[in-house]
């Protein structure tokens, strides 16, 4: 007999009494590893592999989360799993000085500095479903995308100048004014810069159950196949004073492209702390084939400037690797919580972003060795049928 009665979830009275331990349809619950045919009446027991341990038959600290649901300290499962992902970004503009000065040179004033406006949390979304092929394998297939990863920021001349005097912006493109002027940036009255990217990941992955000495361990081992996508676009707007005309334009692009397919292998751990509530850490790395664009390209409204445009695209080795730490609660027979912390890097890649070079605009030189870090929080819910 347990030394406290059972949860309803775990069965209610009839366990309580000794009774057969059921499911919410009234089917035997699966048992966990350290089930022992030969133990005394129960099954659990000191001497059999992982009997007596946390979530055991008579563990005071089964009680919480369900009771003496026996299966719930079996390995990691779930059928259906959505949530959402708070990404950031780390070392985005690095490198990159303020694109404007409110007056001339170095010392002046200085806006619109990329690095330092980018940096929040991102939101998004993941969705999991799982099927099982074997008793101890099954197939996986996840999605997760974040489309909304920006920045903007606008600056006028009459805002910031020394005596809030029009026309009196310039540009990092030429030393802020101290190199040759470029029409329509230069003795500007207005600048923008704007920052648009999006990360999606779709997995399809095989994972095989394994299980410690203890039922509280336990994990998968994972192979599979993975498609990311990662596209960005930077663009710098101006409007300025050129030969009396004071709408003059310039329009500046930078946008990359790329798609990553390969393979990945990696796995899980988890440990049982109590009854229903569990701790785990998962790992990916994988090798893929980057197919990337890249996309440049100036244009110049009542200037007298030429507008340009340069393009490029190619196929490289690309790496990426993922790793996250989640705790995961069972909140009703079929229902669980989950969170946790989120890490991904990606590298070898062709981004708007690093292809920036602000003492040539017209450089045809291709960067194609960018790396990202992303890291954050998650959350969400996970079904069992």
């Amino acid at each position: 007999m347990p030394p406290l009665p059972a949860s309803p979830l775990a069965g209610g009275l009839p366990a309580a009494q000794g009774g057969a331990y059921m499911d919410v349809h009234g089917q035997p619950i699966v048992l966990p590893a350290s089930y022992c045919q030969n133990c005394p009446p129960g099954g659990y027991c000191e001497t059999c592999p992982g009997g007596g341990g946390p979530g055991a038959y008579g563990d005071p600290m089964a009680v919480d989360f369900g009771g003496y649901g026996q299966e719930q300290c079996g390995p990691h499962y779930f059928d259906v799993s959505f949530g959402t992902v708070f990404l950031q970004g780390e070392d985005f503009f690095e490198g990159l000085l303020p694109f404007t000065s409110a007056g001339v040179g170095f010392g002046a004033p200085m806006f619109l500095d990329a690095e330092s406006d980018f940096g929040e949390y991102e939101p998004g979304w993941e969705v999991a479903v799982r099927y099982d092929i074997g008793p101890l394998a099954l197939v996986e297939a996840t999605y997760m995308g974040l489309y909304d990863i920006s920045l903007s920021d606008t600056v006028n001349s009459v805002d910031v100048a020394p005596g809030n005097a029009p026309f009196q912006l310039f540009g990092v493109f030429s030393g802020y004014g101290t190199g040759t002027l470029i029409p329509g940036i230069d003795d500007g009255q207005t600048h923008s810069i704007n920052y648009q990217a999006d990360l999606q990941s779709t997995e399809i992955t095989y994972r095989r159950y394994w299980v410690g000495n203890r039922s509280s361990v336990s994990g998968t081992w994972l192979a599979g196949a993975r498609y990311l996508r990662f596209t960005d676009d930077f663009t710098f707007s101006s409007q300025a004073l050129v030969n009396a005309n004071p709408n003059a334009t310039a329009n500046l692009l930078w946008s990359g492209e790329n798609d990553l397919v390969g393979f990945q292998f990696g796995g899980d751990g988890w440990v049982c702390l109590r009854q229903g509530l569990r701790m785990g850490c998962e790992g990916t790395v994988g090798i893929y084939n980057n197919r990337y664009k890249f996309a440049k390209s100036g244009t110049f409204v009542d200037t007298g400037t030429n507008d340009f445009a340069s393009s490029a695209e190619g196929n490289q080795v690309a790496f990426a690797t993922e790793g996250e730490a989640s705790i995961v609660a069972d909140i009703l027979p079929s229902w669980s919580i989950r969170g946790g912390y989120r890490v991904m890097f990606l590298n070898s890649l062709v981004t708007a972003e690093n292809n920036i070079d602000q003492t040539d605009l017209e450089s045809t030189t291709l960067f194609t060795q960018a790396g990202l870090l992303f890291h954050g929080f998650q959350g969400g819910l996970e079904y069992v049928w």
